[in-house]
């Protein structure tokens, strides 16, 4: 699959079928490989692009300035689309993928017909009285991003037991990380305010969570409450990613969706 030259980076990308484009983005912890069910379900129906965001997968480094990223991987979402001749997509976006999605969205609203935000919830939640709390745990997090993922893979296969499908994908992810890369995206999402961005957005938005990720259940209502016109739908015997723990039942649901608001061909 190809790997062009854009924006002063290289993109790894794949491109299936076609008719309506279905943009996949990841968040900063993975790459495309997070939507390996999806990619096999909607490249029969729909035209499916997934791409790593610069700094991630096989993409190029993170060459840019903290404050940049966010917008930096925005125009090279774009300079892709044009590239590939797409004038209008649904952007489909997991966890902290979201935030680009929807700051994309409001940068190039004649871009984006819809969008559905996974696990994708708030990130402003931490009160001022637990900020340093919340800070030193996060920096610890940091730290033990560049243990070896042998470290973390028991643990994840004991999360897992029973989402077979999502460990295995998870486990590939965690073998192949960017830390320092991974790092930065993350210290880029801490400058963000997703209210202004939510707020602005007029499109069809369906935010999904799992019933088992009590957090991100009560994230993503929240998150959802901010749009103008979305919807909240729980997948049931899920935790994040939720579209990974219950591919089926994700796929119909985001099928399902996109006729709803009359966004398939």
């Amino acid at each position: 699959m190809p790997q062009i030259q854009l924006n002063g980076t290289s993109l790894y990308y794949e491109k299936y079928g076609a008719g309506v484009p279905l943009v996949f983005i990841h968040d900063h912890l993975t790459s495309h490989h997070l939507f390996e069910p999806q990619v096999e379900y909607f490249r029969k129906r729909l035209q499916v692009i997934v791409l790593d965001l610069r700094g991630s997968g096989l993409s190029g480094k993170m060459n840019v300035e903290v404050n940049r990223i966010l917008d930096t991987q925005c125009e090279d979402l774009r300079a892709l689309l044009e590239n590939l001749g797409i004038p209008k997509v649904i952007l489909v976006a997991c966890s902290s993928g979201g935030v680009l999605a929807q700051k994309f969205a409001v940068q190039h609203p004649e871009q984006v017909s819809a969008l559905v935000l996974v696990d994708s919830g708030l990130f402003d939640h931490i009160s001022m009285k637990n900020r340093k709390l919340w800070d030193f745990i996060e920096t610890c997090t940091w730290i033990s991003h560049y243990l070896p993922a042998e470290f973390f893979i028991r643990s994840l296969r004991m999360t897992y037991n029973k989402w077979l499908p999502a460990y295995h994908i998870l486990r590939k992810e965690l073998l192949h990380k960017r830390p320092t890369e991974l790092i930065k995206q993350r210290i880029a999402l801490r400058q963000i305010d997703m209210f202004a961005y939510a707020e602005r957005l007029r499109i069809p938005v369906l935010c999904v969570a799992g019933s088992q990720n009590e957090w991100g259940l009560k994230q993503a209502r929240r998150t959802a409450a901010l749009f103008p016109a979305a919807q909240l739908a729980v997948l049931p015997d899920a935790m994040y990613p939720s579209h990974l723990c219950q591919p089926q039942d994700f796929n119909r649901l985001l099928l399902n969706f996109l006729m709803d608001q009359h966004l398939r061909e």
